[in-house]
């Protein structure tokens, strides 16, 4: 397509969009719009640019990094924990062999 037909076609467009979408993805939808502090209508034309761009999505919410950090911590605490048990496992085969 040409740069002229592309004109041409987006001239066509009134910008308005009736869309039907399930109960449940309008109420997220609507949470995060508020959360974020825009419209519904701003939240959703952002997600679709970004969608169309390719762009990486806004940083995530408070209580969604709150839950990284905390699997984060999880997942350190598990990996010392799992060191320390070879750690000990080592110790008790060492001791076993003498």
């Amino acid at each position: 397509m040409t740069s002229e037909q592309a004109d041409e076609r987006a001239r066509s467009h009134s910008g308005r969009l009736l869309l039907r979408m399930p109960k449940t993805l309008h109420a997220e939808l609507a949470a995060r719009s508020d959360a974020d502090g825009v419209s519904l209508n701003q939240y959703i034309v952002s997600a679709l640019a970004r969608a169309v761009s390719g762009e990486e999505p806004p940083s995530t919410s408070p209580e969604q990094a709150r839950r990284d950090r905390w699997l984060r911590t999880a997942l350190a605490v598990n990996a010392v924990v799992v060191g320390l048990a070879a750690v000990t496992a080592i110790v008790l085969l060492v001791v076993a062999l003498r």
